[in-house]
C-alpha cells in the first residue's frame, strides 16, 4: 500500500475514532472528570532520526505450548506489525522475519539461530515462560540484542537480553500495594501454577492443577469465607487459561469475595479461555500491569495521545484486507483487537537501538543500547524504556489494574469476534 494511502486511511481512522466511545463512564466513577473520547492523537508515523533507511527484525512466537510457555501471547506479538507499519509510514522501512519456537528450549535456540542466519539486527522473543533459557543463550552467542516484552523473570536477563515488561519484584510489590489499599488482609492464593508472587502476604495457600476436581477446590474456598479467620480475598496465581477456570467456578459458586489475579490474565488467552469455560466478563477482576490497554486513550495526557495513535495504527492495518498476520496465516484484522502495545513498543526499541548502532563507529550494540532512554516521545505507547537497566520498566510503571467487558469501539472487530476484556488504571 502507498504511503498516500496509509495517510489517508489513518485521517478516516482518526475520525471514527473520535466518535467511537460514547456511554464509556461507569468504571472510572471515582476518577478526576473522565472523558468519554480518546485524547487526541500523536501521529501514526513514527520518524527515528539516524535510523538505516532498512531495518531487519526479528520476532520469536508460540504458536502452541503448556501452559505458561508462551502461546498465550501469540495474539498480543501482533502489536509489532503495528510499530513496523508505522515505523515505514516514518521512513523507514522495517522488514520483520517471525520464527515459531514451538515453546520449547531447543526450539527458542534453533529459532533465535535460524534469525541470526537472516541477518537480523535484533530480536523481540513476543513469548514466555522458562523456555525463552535457549533463546537468551543464542543471542548471547550471535551478539544479538534480545527484548523479553512478556517475561517477568529477572534471571533471564543479562548481557544484550533486556526485559521491557513488568518484572517479578514489580509484579510482587504492585500487588501487595493493591491489597493493602483495600484494606485487605487474609487473602487466600489459589495456585494454579504460578507460586506466590514475590513479597505479596497471603493467609493461605490452595493448589489447583489441571484436571483437578474444581468441586474440591470450591469447597475448601467456601469453607475458608466461614468462621474466625475467614478470609477477605482470593488471589489466583498461574497460567491463563488455568486462572480462567478458577473463575468460572468461582463465579458459578456466587462467591462475592473480591478477586484478583497475577498479570497472565491480561493476556488475549485469558479471556479466550474465560469464555470457552462459561464464565462471565462482568465480574470487575483486578491486576497489575502497565496503563497500556485501550482504556489508556481516553486520558487526556501524553499517554492518552500515545495510545489513541496506537489504536490509529491498529484500525489503519485492519482496514486494509491484503495485510495478515506475523506468520500470514489470517487476515490482521483477525487478531487486531489482540495486538498489545508491548510488542509494539519493543519493535520502536530495537529501531532506535539500530540507529545508535549505526551511529558508533565499532557499531557494536552493547555499547549503543543502554544509551537509550525512550518515552511517548519517540512513539512508545505504553511507558517510559530505560536501557540503562537490563530491566527497563520502571517499578512504578506497574500499576493497579481493573478489568471490564465493556467494548470501547476503538478497534475494529472482525465479523463474528468474541467480546474481549480490557484493563484500565484503578488506583
Amino acid at each position: 500500500m502507498s504511503k498516500k494511502r496509509w495517510i489517508i486511511l489513518g485521517a478516516v481512522v482518526l475520525l471514527v475514532l473520535g466518535g467511537g466511545t460514547g456511554g464509556f463512564v461507569w468504571w472510572r466513577a471515582q476518577a478526576d472528570a473522565p472523558k468519554t473520547e480518546p485524547a487526541v492523537a500523536q501521529p501514526v508515523a513514527i520518524s527515528v532520526p539516524g535510523a538505516p533507511a532498512e531495518v531487519k527484525l526479528g520476532v520469536v512466537v508460540t504458536l502452541s505450548s503448556k501452559p505458561g510457555e508462551g502461546s498465550e501471547q501469540k495474539y498480543a506479538a501482533e502489536g509489532a506489525q503495528v510499530a513496523a507499519q508505522r515505523l515505514s509510514m516514518g521512513g523507514v522501512n522495517v522488514k520483520l522475519v517471525t520464527v515459531d519456537d514451538k515453546g520449547s528450549t531447543e526450539g527458542a535456540q534453533r529459532a533465535v539461530e535460524q534469525l541470526a542466519d537472516e541477518g537480523v539486527s535484533g530480536i523481540v522473543a513476543a513469548t514466555q515462560g522458562a523456555h525463552l533459557r535457549g533463546a537468551v543463550k543464542a543471542a548471547q552467542q550471535a551478539e544479538l540484542p534480545l527484548l523479553l516484552p512478556y517475561e517477568s523473570d529477572p534471571e533471564l536477563l543479562g548481557t544484550l537480553v533486556w526485559g521491557t515488561g513488568p518484572m517479578d519484584s514489580a509484579i510482587g510489590a504492585a500487588l501487595q500495594q493493591t491489597l493493602t489499599a483495600h484494606n485487605l488482609k487474609r487473602t487466600l492464593l489459589i495456585d494454579v501454577g504460578g507460586g506466590t508472587p514475590e513479597s505479596v502476604k497471603v493467609s493461605g495457600k490452595v493448589h489447583f492443577k489441571p484436571g483437578d476436581d474444581v468441586k474440591n477446590l470450591l469447597a475448601e474456598v467456601l469453607e475458608r469465607t466461614e468462621g474466625k479467620n475467614k478470609i477477605d480475598s482470593v488471589l489466583i496465581s498461574g497460567p491463563a487459561a488455568q486462572q480462567a477456570v478458577v473463575v468460572q467456578a468461582l463465579q458459578g459458586a456466587d462467591v462475592t469475595l473480591p478477586i484478583f489475579l497475577s498479570p497472565d490474565a491480561t493476556s488475549p488467552a485469558f479471556t479466550a479461555a474465560l469464555i470457552k469455560a462459561g464464565g462471565s466478563l462482568s465480574t470487575s477482576l483486578g491486576t497489575v500491569g502497565t496503563d497500556s490497554d485501550d482504556p489508556a486513550a481516553l486520558a487526556s495526557d501524553e499517554t492518552g495521545k500515545a495510545m489513541s495513535a496506537f489504536l490509529a495504527a491498529v484500525r489503519l492495518r485492519a482496514a486494509d484486507p491484503e495485510q495478515t498476520t506475523l506468520l500470514g496465516d489470517q487476515p490482521f484484522i483477525k487478531v487486531a483487537d489482540a495486538a498489545d502495545a508491548r510488542s509494539h513498543d519493543a519493535i520502536i526499541a530495537l529501531t532506535y537501538a539500530a540507529a545508535a548502532t549505526a551511529a558508533r563507529e565499532d557499531g557494536n550494540p552493547m555499547g549503543a543500547i543502554p544509551s537509550l532512554r525512550l518515552d511517548h516521545s519517540n512513539g512508545l505507547a505504553g511507558p517510559a524504556l530505560d536501557f540503562s537497566h537490563t530491566a527497563a520498566l520502571a517499578e512504578d510503571s506497574v500499576v493497579a489494574l481493573r478489568s471490564s467487558g465493556q467494548d470501547l469501539g476503538l478497534r475494529p472487530a472482525a465479523d463474528g469476534a468474541a467480546p474481549r476484556l480490557i484493563w484500565f488504571f484503578a488506583p
